[in-house]
């Protein structure tokens, strides 16, 4: 079975980061902006953007929330600085970082976003994990990606094509029930932006079933310190 390699995963977005707005990033636009549509924001919530790439997605998100965008390919994090100094985003910070490690403590955030993250790494359920432990109970965790389908002829399809696509940076096997089997994440909901859509937004939640049943209409307090970056490998910019 082909698969992802972080090491080769970096090289190629790097290469990618040079033509990617203007080629599968330019599918994608819409939907990212419907993702970040369905994570339930509040004035001083820190949101972690893991595998931000060329910063496509910070557009959508309120100036009242900081926003902590990783990824793990320079090329594609430099592609964000530029975008974030062209237009000020000062609620904005970058983080180089791998999301089978990443350089923060547990419960950084209030939520997390991924989009077209989970079938571009090594291991799809071990990334997840890490999402479950990165965001404070209660969190919501949204996917914005595609999964292999449901169809026996399709699926068989993107099992077949999935070495190709492994070559030029992503997997097309991955089944969404098969990831969500090894998570300890409540599913919420999924739907496909368009009816004869590849890709689907995917919500997750932590820990949902032990959430303050007022925790939905109660305002958070703006928070005044920000996620802890493990010292090691960790290359933050602003």
């Amino acid at each position: 079975m082909a698969t992802m390699r972080e090491r080769t995963t970096k090289k190629m977005y790097d290469l990618w980061s040079w033509i990617y707005n203007w080629t599968f990033g330019a599918l994608v636009r819409s939907r990212q902006k419907r993702a970040v549509q369905q994570l339930p924001l509040k004035p001083g919530d820190w949101v972690l953007d893991l595998g931000v790439g060329t910063g496509l997605t910070l557009k959508h998100y309120p100036k009242d929330v900081t926003v902590v965008g990783m990824d793990l390919s320079h090329g594609m994090l430099n592609k964000a600085r530029i975008l974030c100094e062209k237009k000020g985003y000062d609620h904005i910070q970058l983080v180089r970082g791998d999301g089978m490690s990443p350089p923060f403590t547990e419960q950084s955030f209030d939520h997390m976003i991924m989009c077209h993250t989970v079938t571009v790494v090594s291991d799809p359920v071990q990334l997840l994990n890490w999402a479950a432990r990165l965001i404070k109970p209660g969190g919501r965790i949204v996917l914005a990606n595609h999964f292999r389908s449901t169809n026996r002829v399709m699926s068989w399809f993107e099992k077949w094509t999935n070495p190709f696509w492994v070559k030029i940076g992503w997997r097309s096997d991955v089944a969404l029930e098969e990831v969500l089997e090894g998570v300890d994440l409540h599913f919420e909901y999924h739907f496909k932006p368009k009816l004869m859509d590849l890709w689907q937004i995917v919500c997750l939640t932590n820990e949902a079933d032990e959430m303050d049943a007022t925790s939905e209409t109660t305002p958070s307090k703006p928070k005044t310190t920000s996620p802890s970056f493990k010292p090691v490998g960790s290359l933050l910019a602003s």
